[in-house]
């Protein structure tokens, strides 16, 4: 388990704090401070579901959760004891069973399986309905109980506002009667609970009764008169059966909750642990945090990681990876560079995660779950202890490499600093050698050079720095892993403002070969950004491509859906008509039949065989005429092929404006773009041989209207006028027409909405606006 000084250095403590502020109660919040990372990983792994039911249940559910109880702790204890509870402790007791059955409640109604664990917990909390109910009818407050507590004490009550009228009446007769001169107030007033009359001082004996007090100046007695003295007796002896009652009341109360004393406090601490997890998935909300993956292989890997005690709006974004391809990095980079806070970040992410709690990471962050977390960060020089700086650092980094195991992880700021450089270098690179030997995990900062090169040349140990623009001479708090970077600490200090010759003196004090190394280093720093620059504009320009690339697929996809559509619209419109005009050639086949009945079969064969023809007419009719495309212009009357269609089609009107054009396809019209249309030429079709009878109904544009009345039909005699209506009115070229079916019940108006969804010659319709007709009216468009 992490020590506590980890804890503190890491700042998890500070998290706690946070997390305890998204908390609904005072307990829970002191529970939430007292979190400890767990070590065992199905721990770990049971922590973080609980914390992604909680917001399933919360967030997408939308449950009402309400987890506001009290401190019971106290009463708990004092119920064990049998001792009597106070009426607070016992609307607190009342409070915390209304809380349970709120939170079975909530959950019972949610039927989710991916709750299951959170439904555990919830079932387990114990509920009295009866027992909340008795306790919310007999307390209307913390200092008072009810008249419906008991029959007993409502029977008391109503006794003592009984007296209490008339003791009120008895002193009314002497404010107003020949006691009212030595009155001092023309008022009744009371003293150690007994009903008095303020008196003159000078008039004392005049007035016969008990003395109970006098003001502060002594010109007032407060005499209780000897005509109410049975009265008040008789009033102090109601309220003596009052309290006797109310003691009772609360023993009762208190016996009920001491039966279930050891259900409640399960509950309770049942309710602090829902609470806690409800905390978590509030505060992974704030933080906008993911649940990371949880490996037992020793790897740590951080995408994006954003330091939780950082300002959103100033906290930049780190990728860590350990574990994998290396179990040791060395950070170098130049101070006020971001190492430390990386060192810590790196800490906070692998605590809060074994702690139940969701990162600020990306998905597909991923932890291990260490025996132990180290950690050496800060300067812990102790005048007490007579530690200075360095001594302070190896007395910690003993404890360290002596508790050390393959599966802890050892977070070291500055190793080897506050001495010699050259020894402190040896020491560092041997404090690292020995951890590497011992399979642990570490991330170590360091300025040393000859870390650097360590870090370069050894397996299983990698080497990264934290980003400095050279421009701006500061941080970018990116990392850069498998780049060495140096300290920069000329530029920092000419940055803040110190004299040239004294940069310029130090610069000359620094030997040729570590200028060498950093003419090297700048270098391939140089080189790096350019490459990194030539990266991201490649890959920029690589994502507008696949960008434009998924929007022409996408805009593809959408004009092939639209056209097939349109394509069944028209098919399913035209077989509909047909089927309507085979039903009307049935009609007149038996007309004919009862016409024709004495023998005229001639007439009834020409009937039944252009019945014949009109049952095999369909849509494709124009796919086997031949086509001549002539192009050009094209005017109202022209023969055009719609290729959207399939189809041919003759213009009806034209619409420059739109660049749209009417055009009527077999018995259907439509409204299509002048561009999808090529003009054909005519074919003479030749007129069949023989007698037909034409049971083609014929359009009567000069009839149709845009409004059609269904006010007074019946639902059935309603839709099939409306459906006749609607196709004289497509085909006479209406985009859009008005229903008019009244307010009424609604009746109507629902089956006119019915027909119309399935309608395949209706695009959209709606309810009539204000000036429309309201809900009076339906507004339909047609295609």
């Amino acid at each position: 388990m992490t020590d506590n000084k980890t804890l503190l250095t890491l700042e998890y403590d500070k998290i706690l704090d946070i997390l305890a502020q998204y908390t609904q109660s005072e307990p829970t919040k002191k529970y939430v401070k007292g979190i400890t990372p767990a070590t065992d990983k199905e721990q770990v792994e049971y922590g973080l579901d609980l914390t992604e039911q909680a917001d399933i249940l919360a967030y997408e559910h939308c449950a009402s959760i309400s987890l506001a109880f009290d401190d019971m702790t106290e009463i708990l204890e004092a119920c064990k004891k049998n001792a009597v509870l106070s009426i607070a402790d016992i609307l607190k007791t009342g409070k915390l069973l209304r809380t349970c059955y709120n939170m079975r409640k909530a959950v019972d109604a949610v039927s989710d399986v991916r709750l299951d664990d959170i439904r555990e917990i919830v079932n387990s909390l114990y509920t009295d309905k009866s027992l909340e109910k008795a306790i919310s009818e007999a307390f209307s407050g913390e200092n008072e109980v009810s008249d419906n507590a008991s029959h007993e004490l409502k029977s008391i009550r109503r006794q003592i506002r009984l007296c209490n009228e008339r003791i009120r009446q008895k002193l009314a007769s002497y404010l107003s009667g020949s006691l009212a001169t030595y009155l001092q107030d023309n008022i009744v007033t009371v003293r150690n609970n007994r009903y008095v009359l303020p008196v003159k001082a000078e008039c004392r004996s005049s007035v016969e009764g008990l003395v109970h007090d006098r003001s502060a100046t002594g010109s007032t007695i407060y005499i209780e008169p000897i005509g109410v003295v049975g009265l008040n007796n008789e009033l102090k002896g109601y309220l003596l059966d009052e309290a006797k009652e109310i003691d009772n009341i609360l023993r009762k109360f208190s016996g009920d909750i001491a039966a279930s004393v050891m259900a409640i406090e399960e509950s309770y601490r049942a309710l602090i642990i829902l609470d806690s997890i409800f905390a978590k998935a509030s505060y992974a909300r704030a933080i906008k945090g993911v649940r990371a993956e949880i490996n037992d292989g020793g790897i740590v890997k951080i995408i994006e990681g954003r330091h939780p005690l950082i300002a959103a709006s100033k906290v930049v974004p780190v990728s860590v990876e350990l574990g994998k391809d290396f179990d040791i990095m060395v950070i170098t980079g130049p101070n006020t560079g971001g190492k430390t806070v990386l060192l810590k970040l790196v800490g906070l992410i692998c605590l809060m995660s074994c702690s139940g709690m969701f990162v600020p990471c990306k998905t597909a962050t991923s932890v291990c779950v260490f025996d132990k977390i180290f950690c050496d960060i800060g300067d812990n020089q102790s005048i007490e202890n007579n530690l200075s700086t360095f001594s302070s650092h190896i007395s910690n980094i003993t404890s360290i490499v002596n508790e050390a195991t393959d599966n802890c992880l050892c977070l070291l700021d500055e190793l080897g600093g506050g001495t010699n450089p050259a020894e402190g270098s040896a020491l560092a690179i041997a404090i690292i050698e020995y951890l590497r030997g011992k399979n642990c995990r570490s991330v170590t900062s360091s300025h040393y050079d000859e870390l650097k090169e360590y870090a370069f040349s050894t397996d299983r140990v990698t080497v990264a720095t934290m980003d400095f623009d050279p421009i701006t001479l500061k941080p970018t708090y990116k990392l850069l892993v498998g780049i060495a970077g140096g300290s920069k600490a000329l530029e920092i200090a000419r940055n803040f403002g110190l004299k040239d010759e004294i940069l310029q003196q130090a610069k000359s004090r620094i030997g040729s070969g570590r200028v060498d190394f950093d003419k090297v280093m700048a270098m391939a720093e140089k080189a790096r950004r350019e490459a990194e620059e030539l990266k991201e504009n490649a890959a920029r320009e690589y994502f507008e491509a696949e960008k434009i690339k998924t929007e022409n697929k996408a805009l593809s996809l959408r004009l092939e859906e639209r056209q097939r559509k349109l394509d069944e619209k028209m098919q399913k419109s035209v077989k509909e008509l047909m089927s309507d005009y085979v039903e009307q050639a049935e009609e007149i086949i038996e007309e004919l039949k009862e016409n024709l009945a004495k023998g005229d079969e001639s007439a009834l064969f020409e009937a039944r065989k252009n019945k014949k023809r009109l049952e095999k007419a369909s849509v494709e009719e124009n796919y086997r005429e031949d086509i001549e495309k002539i192009g050009g212009k094209i005017a109202v009357g022209d023969d055009v092929y719609v290729e959207s269609l399939k189809s041919k089609a003759v213009v009806l009107s034209i619409n420059e404006k739109k660049n749209e054009c009417l055009i009527k396809a077999g018995i259907v019209s439509t409204t299509i773009k002048i561009k999808d249309c090529v003009k054909i030429k005519k074919v003479k079709r030749e007129e069949p041989k023989g007698k037909i009878v034409r049971v083609a109904r014929e359009l009567k544009n000069d009839d149709v209207k845009q409004e059609v009345n269904l006010i007074g039909m019946r639902s059935d005699e309603a839709l099939a006028t409306l459906e006749r209506y609607l196709h004289d009115a497509l085909g006479h070229g209406y985009s859009e027409v008005r229903i008019v079916h009244g307010k009424g019940t609604g009746i109507l108006r629902k089956a006119v909405a019915e027909y119309l969804k399935s309608c395949p010659i209706v695009s959209e319709f709606r309810l009539g606006n204000y000036g429309e007709g309201d809900m009076g009216v339906t507004i339909a468009k047609l295609i």
